[in-house]
C-alpha cells in the first residue's frame, strides 16, 4: 500500500459519521429534545416558552433583546404573536 493510498483511507474514515464530533453532539441533543419534549408535554407546555419565561422570572424587567441574549436567540423568536 502506497503512503499516499494510506493517507486517502485515513481522510476517508475520517469523514464516517461516526467520527465526528458535530454528528454526536447533533444526535445527542435531538435525543435530549425529545425527552424532554415529552416532560413538557405533561404539564401542557412547548420548549420555546419555557426558557424565555424562566430568563424572564430570574431578574424583573429584563428587555426582550435581554432575554433573547442570554439564551441564544433571536428576540423575534421570542415574542406572542
Amino acid at each position: 500500500m502506497t503512503t499516499q493510498r494510506a493517507g486517502r483511507r485515513a481522510i476517508q474514515a475520517s469523514l464516517l459519521l461516526s467520527e465526528q464530533l458535530c454528528f454526536a453532539v447533533y444526535s445527542t441533543m435531538l435525543a435530549m429534545n425529545k425527552v424532554y419534549r415529552k416532560l413538557l408535554r405533561k404539564l401542557g407546555l412547548t420548549y420555546p416558552p419555557v426558557p424565555r419565561d424562566a430568563g424572564a422570572v430570574e431578574r424583573d424587567e429584563l428587555m426582550v433583546s435581554e432575554i433573547g441574549a442570554r439564551l441564544f436567540l433571536d428576540s423575534t423568536t421570542l415574542t406572542r404573536c
